[in-house]
Parts: C-alpha cells; sequence; structure tokens
C-alpha cells in the first residue's frame, strides 16, 4: 500500500476504499498484538504470583501481583503526554511504530525476568520496569490508532471503522487466552507454573518486529496531512481561549466516557480468569474457555455497536450500556458466584459481554470526534489514559483489595454500578450532534 503524500490526499473521501481497508487491517492487527503483549499479564497473574511472591496464602499473593498490573497504568499517562504531544506535531503513524517496540521491550522483559526463588526481591522489580514499559506505551498506542482510524474514515462509518481499535483489544485477549488454554493443556499446571507462563510475553516481543514492519507501510491520516498542508500543526499554532475552554469541557467528558469503558473492560475480561479460580471456585480450563467465550462475542458486537451509533449517534447507545450495566452487573456477579460452573460463567458472559461491546464499540468515535485536529491526538490520549489509570488499570487491584476487606466475594460488582454511573453522567451532557456532524478541524 502506498503512502499518502504531503498536498496530495487531504480528505477520507479521496481515499481509495480498498487501500482504506487495508489501513483498517493494519492498525487493527498492530493493535491485536500490541494488546495481547498487555493483556496476557492478566491472563497468567496466577503464575506470576506464585513466581514472584514468597507467601502461602494465595490471595495475599495477589494483591503484589496485581498492583504491579496497575503499576502499568501509572505510566500510561505519561506516555499519552509524551507520545500524544509527538503525535500532534509528528504525526499518528510515527507513535504506533514507537509503541509497537517499547511494548515488546517490556513484554521481553517479564518473560525473561528471574523469579523469587532465583534473585528474590529483585525478580518483582525487573517486572515492574517491564510493565511500566508497556504502559507508557499504550499511552501513545491506544490513541494513535484511534484517532488515526477516525481522521481517515468518512462520516458516516467513523462509529464502525473506530470500533475496530477495540475489536483489536479484545482479540488481542483472545490470542492471550488461546495461548495460556493451549499451554496448560499442552504442559500440564506444574509445567505452566514453573516456565510456560513466560512464553506468551517471549512470542509477542519476537512478533514486534512483523508489526513494524506492516505498519511502516501506512501512511499518515488524511486530516493530520490536511493540517500540516495549511501550516496549522500544534507547534505552529497560537493559544485560543475559546478552544481551550471548550477543550476542558470535552476533556472531563472524555474522562467520563472511558471510565465504564475501561473499568468493564479489565473487571469482566481481564481479570475474570482470576476471579473465576479464586473465588467462584472454577477451575483454571473452565475459566479461560468462558473468558475466551465473552471476548470472541465483543468482537463480534463491538463493529454492530459502531455501526449503530453512525445511525443514531453515540449518545444514545453510550446510556443505553450505562444504565445496563447499573441494572445487570449485581445479578450477573450473584449468578455466577452462585452456580460456580462453566454454564454459570458462560451465561455471565451472555450479560455482560454485549454491554461491554456496546461502551467500546461506541467510544473510541465519540472521544475523537470531541476534539479539534490540532490538539485531537494529545488530548484523546492524556485523557483516556488517565481515565484507564483512575478506574481500570487498578480494578483487579481493587477488586481483590474490596473482597479481603469486606468479605464480600460481589464487591467487583459494585465497583463496576460505581463507574457506570459516572458515565451514565458524562453521556447525557455529550452534545447531541455528535457522531452526526464532520470531525472538528
Amino acid at each position: 500500500m502506498s503512502s499518502l503524500p504531503v498536498g496530495e490526499t487531504t480528505t477520507s473521501e479521496a481515499l481509495n476504499p480498498r487501500a482504506f481497508r487495508r489501513i483498517v487491517a493494519l492498525v487493527t492487527i498492530g493493535n491485536v498484538l500490541e494488546w495481547f503483549d498487555f493483556s496476557v499479564y492478566a491472563v497468567v497473574a496466577v503464575y506470576i504470583a506464585a513466581t514472584f511472591f514468597n507467601t502461602s496464602d494465595p490471595i495475599a499473593a495477589l494483591l503484589p501481583t496485581f498492583a504491579i498490573f496497575g503499576a502499568a497504568f501509572l505510566a500510561r499517562p505519561l506516555g499519552a503526554v509524551v507520545l500524544g504531544r509527538l503525535m500532534d506535531r509528528r504525526g499518528r503513524k510515527s507513535v504506533m511504530l514507537i509503541s509497537m517496540f517499547l511494548m515488546a521491550g517490556g513484554s521481553v522483559l517479564i518473560g525473561v525476568a528471574p523469579g523469587y526463588a532465583a534473585i528474590g526481591v529483585a525478580g518483582a522489580v525487573i517486572v515492574v520496569i517491564g510493565r511500566l514499559l508497556q504502559g507508557f506505551s499504550a499511552g501513545g498506542e491506544f490513541g494513535s490508532s484511534a484517532v488515526f482510524l477516525s481522521e481517515s474514515a468518512n462520516r458516516g462509518r467513523r462509529g464502525f471503522y473506530t470500533s475496530f481499535s477495540q475489536v483489536a483489544t479484545s482479540a488481542g485477549l483472545i490470542l492471550g487466552l488461546l495461548f495460556a488454554f493451549a499451554l496448560t493443556a499442552l504442559l500440564g499446571a506444574g509445567s505452566m507454573a514453573a516456565w510456560g507462563w513466560r512464553v506468551p510475553f517471549v512470542f509477542g516481543g519476537i512478533l514486534a518486529v512483523v508489526v513494524f514492519v506492516l505498519r511502516r507501510r501506512m501512511g499518515e491520516s488524511p486530516a493530520f496531512v490536511a493540517l500540516q498542508a495549511r501550516g496549522e500543526g500544534a507547534a505552529t499554532q497560537e493559544p485560543d481561549a475559546a478552544k481551550d475552554s471548550g477543550d476542558v469541557r470535552s476533556f472531563l467528558l472524555n474522562l467520563g466516557v472511558v471510565c465504564l469503558w475501561t473499568m468493564a473492560a479489565f473487571i469482566t475480561l481481564n481479570y475474570m480468569p482470576t476471579y473465576a479460580v479464586t473465588f467462584a471456585k472454577a477451575d483454571q480450563q473452565s475459566a479461560l474457555i468462558a473468558t475466551l467465550f465473552g471476548a470472541a462475542l465483543t468482537v463480534v458486537l463491538i463493529p454492530v455497536a459502531g455501526m449503530l451509533s453512525d445511525r443514531f449517534g453515540r449518545r444514545p447507545l453510550l446510556i443505553i450500556g450505562a444504565v445496563g450495566y447499573v441494572v445487570l452487573a449485581y445479578p450477573a456477579f450473584s449468578l455466577l458466584l452462585s452456580m460456580q460452573s462453566l454454564i454459570g460463567l458462560i451465561v455471565f458472559q451472555l450479560i455482560m459481554a454485549p454491554l461491554y461491546a456496546i461502551v467500546a464499540g461506541v467510544g473510541p468515535a465519540t472521544i475523537t470526534e470531541l476534539y479539534g485536529t490540532r490538539r485531537r491526538g494529545s488530548l484523546v490520549s492524556t485523557a483516556s489514559a488517565v481515565a484507564t489509570a483512575l478506574a481500570g488499570g487498578f480494578a483487579p487491584y481493587i477488586s481483590t483489595w474490596l473482597i479481603q476487606v469486606t468479605g464480600n466475594t460481589i464487591a467487583p460488582a459494585f465497583y463496576l454500578i460505581a463507574g457506570a454511573l459516572v458515565s451514565l453522567v458524562a453521556a447525557v451532557f455529550l452534545p447531541k450532534r455528535i457522531g452526526l456532524d464532520d470531525l472538528r478541524e
């Protein structure tokens, strides 16, 4: 696929449909591998806890394990600020290339880190460094891919095409789950705990070379090309009080929209295998199968939600998704804990996955449409990273902590409901025309 020279292609309508579909495929494939590296940590958290922490209490070992998982989200806002500014100055593509190598480096570092038995707590320190690299990378990856797709799609298809950035997130989790499932079946629990859990991390790092080559073939987004052609890049603009005031409001709405979206992803998908094994008394294989089913369902439904938002607008779907979580989170968790079986796990995903598909499918288009092109990259990345760090990244840790403190294994449902209420307020205050008009310049 040829790139788009500055001045030659300035609108998404000028893109060849076949070329645009290849752009979507390349962004999605890279994002799948990016999020495979990032999310596989939660899938094998039980093994990581046993490897790097010297404690006979498995729940106590999970707390520092998920604290490290959440540490990546402390680095994510920093990555969003640094890489987001770079995105608005040098282009969306440059950040997608940089983020891939940072993610791969962090993944390999985790995969080769010696355990507690070999070097004591230093092993956990190495894992922390790896997670910080992954978090810094993710701070730029999410924004660059969402913005790139939004700026390349036509108005009436923007919701549909930007939803593929979230299809990739679920597909990356599926890839991680399949790896864990296959390795567990092939190696057995003993070998998996001893060294098998490291394989997905190393595998993800190796694939970075392939993804880098694929992404080098992409052009820049037409909206950014047009901005640069007019000489209106972020570095050349004078401050505008009216635009800055509007961006503050958009930033707050961005935070609210992402709140439920990120909490749902990390509680009902990433955290669920560990939660099911530890608290719902499920076996590891059943937990992986059910979560795999849920993730696969979201892959199918996320583009549907994006497509519906192109027709009916973003606000109605986001409101429906938030209300759904408020009403159904508690019954879904109650059912899961009462059944304590593979059927119960699958029913839980049948309830939760469609709700997640709504907020994740509509979210990328919504937040990119809140800003003008000049600062879209940095503001989308930063707001989303902050919301993810505050609400989603530590969700597994907070959920485990709430259970330990209250003694109530249904506590994660209340945390999820709180996030849904925040996002419901944000959805209500979104511009009524969002998703129905052109992108702001």
